[in-house]
């Protein structure tokens, strides 16, 4: 199965902390920055107790070693992502590119990824767009993600909500949901809902520049079809990851 852009990879889980709902836990591998006419840059680095995409298990329990760059200028923004198994079966690069617009509490935003598989000597091209809003009642906010491929010309789609807690200066933690549904996107796999996930994680600031990043998840899978090859590897299944992040 090939294995694509929409991974719940910890390395954005700052930005979601930080009530950039549009990142939620859809996950793009790199955040989408609105800097405000201001440069902004972060590095970071980590491991994945699996690399789950789709609500799929998608290395058959195989650990992800994780790094990233993003980049960030007023309504633009890129990032080059890289993801390797722990047996150094499978590796993954993503370029990508991203504009936003924020309208009061509603923050929009369009982006296009070039994924490599260099093991398997194939690419994708990619285009997501999302719509988040972050004033619901309790200090609630929700995103809707969609990313298009078109190496399978299909779509998938995540509705993620949740909520961030301050327990201090420097420590963070947030609670959310995410439902995704398949439309083509697993052209081997049943279109419709897939999976729903609940998800907790925490962040702690050593210093203005550097922080400790971190996640648990379980998922379960919705509709599985065994006759499909690409519902194999949609299950129930428990993920957590651990990362830092530093920031110029």
């Amino acid at each position: 199965m090939k294995i694509c852009y929409s991974i719940q990879a910890f390395v954005l889980i700052a930005s979601y902390f930080s009530c950039h709902a549009h990142e939620s836990d859809v996950s793009k591998p790199f955040e989408k920055m609105h800097a405000h006419q201001t440069f902004e840059a972060h590095v970071h680095a980590g491991w994945e107790s699996k690399y789950s995409s789709e609500g799929r298990d998608a290395l058959d329990g195989k650990s992800l070693w994780i790094s990233s760059l993003e980049m960030g200028y007023d309504h633009f923004s890129g990032g080059v992502w890289y993801g390797r198994s722990s047996n150094h079966s499978y590796d993954e690069w993503q370029y990508s590119f991203a504009l936003t617009q924020e309208v009061e509490a509603l923050e929009f935003y369009a982006g296009y990824t070039h994924l490599v598989f260099a093991m398997d000597n194939e690419s994708d091209d990619e285009w997501s767009a999302g719509i988040s809003y972050g004033e619901l009642p309790w200090g609630v906010g929700t995103a809707l993600d969609g990313v298009y491929s078109l190496d399978a010309e299909g779509f998938f789609f995540e509705w993620s909500s949740g909520k961030t807690y301050s327990l201090g200066e420097d420590l963070e933690v947030s609670f959310s949901g995410i439902l995704g549904w398949n439309e083509g996107y697993i052209p081997d796999g049943h279109d419709g809902v897939n999976f729903f996930s609940l998800r907790t994680g925490g962040e702690h600031v050593f210093t203005e520049n550097f922080s400790l990043t971190g996640h648990g998840a379980y998922s379960w899978g919705i509709d599985r079809d065994l006759s499909m090859a690409g519902d194999l590897q949609l299950k129930d299944f428990f993920h957590l990851g651990l990362g830092i992040e530093w920031s110029f």
